[in-house]
């Protein structure tokens, strides 16, 4: 008599060949694979919005200063119009940090130019970001015309 090992009795046999039908844990593992790049995904989705959203806001910033500036008789005054008019975009910027964003302003030959930095590691959103984004700095700029 033939002494049978316990890993080919016939019970194990039987259960090893219903093993490719078995369905039971088959979504807990593909919910494994798929989980992490659906979250990195979203991750990344709501990063890339904020970036953009950020940007554009600095640039409507921009663009309400410069517009602001035009009212200025003088470069005193229309540097103290675009102050103001950034004063009032940071109560309303959609990110952190606000208050560090940087304003320039340059007068040459007619044109008045408004320039505005911000930095982004002063954002939670975009340091916790597990990719890089565009860039470490904002920089958004709005140019008019101040002589006619």
């Amino acid at each position: 008599m033939a002494v049978m090992s316990s890993a080919l009795t016939p019970p194990a046999l039987r259960r090893l060949r219903l093993l490719p039908r078995h369905q039971a844990g088959s979504s807990l593992i593909e919910a494994a694979f798929a989980l992490p790049i659906l979250v990195l995904l979203l991750m990344g989705i709501l990063a890339y919005g904020s970036w953009f959203m950020t940007a554009h806001s600095l640039q409507q910033a921009a663009n309400d200063a410069a517009r602001a500036s035009v009212a200025g008789l003088t470069a005193t005054e229309r540097r103290t119009l675009v102050d103001q008019s950034v004063t009032a975009a940071r109560a309303a910027f959609p990110v952190p940090g606000a208050q560090t964003i940087s304003v320039g302003a340059s007068e040459n030959g007619g044109y008045y130019t408004v320039t505005l930095r911000y930095d982004l590691t002063n954002a939670p959103i975009f340091s916790a970001a597990p990719f890089p984004l565009p860039g470490g700095v904002l920089e958004r700029s709005a140019v008019v015309r101040i002589n006619g």
